[in-house]
Formats: structure tokens, C-alpha cells, sequence
């Protein structure tokens, strides 16, 4: 991405968060407040496992249920901190999650990929999902079983 686009689109949110109703002084606090607040949420959900979920809400991917949910907590979390942090109405603070959260969880996924610790993870995440698991290998063992046929007929003799 350009970096004149990427000026651009911060001067474009800082003015609709003015325009939603935040002060000057008001709009680097938010953007603080919701940086942390993802910050916190993504080291949280990590640490609970849900690794993989935590990246497709990062990517923007929600359309899953188990993405969907941890999106709508990270929102919850972050217009509460921003209702008690800025002391703001619970309207004014859904505009500004809704207006903040793509713009940071975009420079979060951006700063994820360029940590080495992240990148070498994500290579061991494509590696496992190449390798089928237990249950796989089992149901095609399964499967391939019960179409086999013997090739040849054991007569009996007496």
C-alpha cells in the first residue's frame, strides 16, 4: 500500500471522528484507547488458543461464527474502555469503534507479519494444515476398507 494513501486515509478518520463529535484532544486518546484495547484483547485470545480465529478477525475475514464472536467481543471491550476513558455517550463511542477498529486491527495484522516470532508460526500453521490429523487418516482407512473386494473367491472343499 502507498504511503501518500495510507496519509490520506488517517487524515480522512481523524476527520470523521471530528465530525462524529470527538475534540482534537479527544481523537489521539482514542485511537490510543483502542490500540491497547486490541493489544490486550489479541495477547488474551492467544493465550486461550484461539490463535487462528484471532487471525481472521485480524485479516477482516469474519464471516465464520467463532470470528464473528471474537469480533463483537473486541467491539464490547473497546466501546466500554471508551465510554469510561472519554467519557463519552454510548452512540458517539459504536461510531468510533466502528470508525477505529479497521484502521488498527489492519496496522496490528501489518506489525504481526513483519515479527518474526509471527512469521514463523504462520509457516508452522500452513505445514500442519497440509498433514491430515488422526481422524482423517482413520476415516479414509475406514473408507478405503470397505471398498475393497477380494480378488478371487475361496471355494470350500469338502
Amino acid at each position: 500500500m502507498p504511503v501518500p494513501f495510507l496519509q490520506r486515509s488517517h487524515v480522512f478518520c481523524a476527520q470523521l471522528l471530528h465530525r462524529a463529535g470527538l475534540t482534537v484532544h479527544q481523537i489521539p486518546e482514542a485511537v490510543q484507547v483502542a490500540r491497547e484495547t486490541v493489544e490486550g484483547w489479541l495477547q488474551r485470545e492467544l493465550d486461550r488458543g484461539n490463535a487462528q480465529q484471532v487471525l481472521q478477525v485480524l485479516k477482516g475475514q469474519i464471516t465464520d461464527k467463532a470470528p464473528q464472536l471474537l469480533f463483537d467481543k473486541l467491539k464490547d471491550m473497546l466501546l466500554l474502555k471508551l465510554m469510561l476513558r472519554l467519557g463519552i455517550k454510548g452512540a458517539l463511542a459504536t461510531n468510533i469503534a466502528t470508525l477505529l477498529l479497521p484502521f488498527v486491527l489492519k496496522r496490528v495484522y501489518d506489525l504481526a507479519r513483519q515479527n518474526p516470532k509471527m512469521q514463523a508460526w504462520w509457516r508452522e500453521q500452513e505445514w500442519r494444515q497440509r498433514v491430515p490429523t488422526v481422524e482423517k487418516v482413520k476415516a479414509k482407512l475406514l473408507d478405503v476398507g470397505q471398498t475393497l473386494k477380494p480378488n478371487r473367491q475361496r471355494t470350500k472343499r469338502a
